[in-house]
C-alpha cells in the first residue's frame, strides 16, 4: 500500500513539473522560419527588440516585440496569432 501511495505522489510530481511553462528569451534568428519571413516582409527595416519562446505541455508559442512597439504572437509553426500595437 505504501508503494502505491509513493507511486501516485511521484506521478503527480512528474506531471506537475512537466506542465510548468518553460519561457526562454531567444534571438530573432531562433524564431521559426515563417515568423522571420513574416516580420521581414511586413515590417522591413524594423528590428526585433526581444523574442520569447513559451513552451507549454502540448504547445509552443513565440512572443516578439519590434522596435516600433508592435507585439506579435506566433504559434509553434511560426504563424501569426495576435498582433498588438503600443499606442504610447
Amino acid at each position: 500500500m505504501k508503494a502505491i501511495k509513493l507511486l501516485v505522489i511521484c506521478l503527480v510530481c512528474v506531471i506537475g513539473l512537466a506542465s510548468c511553462d518553460q519561457n526562454k528569451i531567444i534571438t530573432a534568428d531562433q524564431l521559426p522560419a515563417p515568423a522571420q519571413t513574416y516580420i521581414q516582409k511586413n515590417y522591413p527595416g524594423v528590428g526585433v527588440t526581444y523574442a520569447k519562446q513559451d513552451k507549454e505541455l502540448f504547445s509552443t508559442k513565440y512572443d516578439v516585440r519590434l522596435d516600433n512597439g508592435m507585439e506579435i504572437e506566433f504559434d509553434g509553426d511560426g504563424m501569426p496569432k495576435d498582433i498588438d500595437m503600443d499606442m504610447d
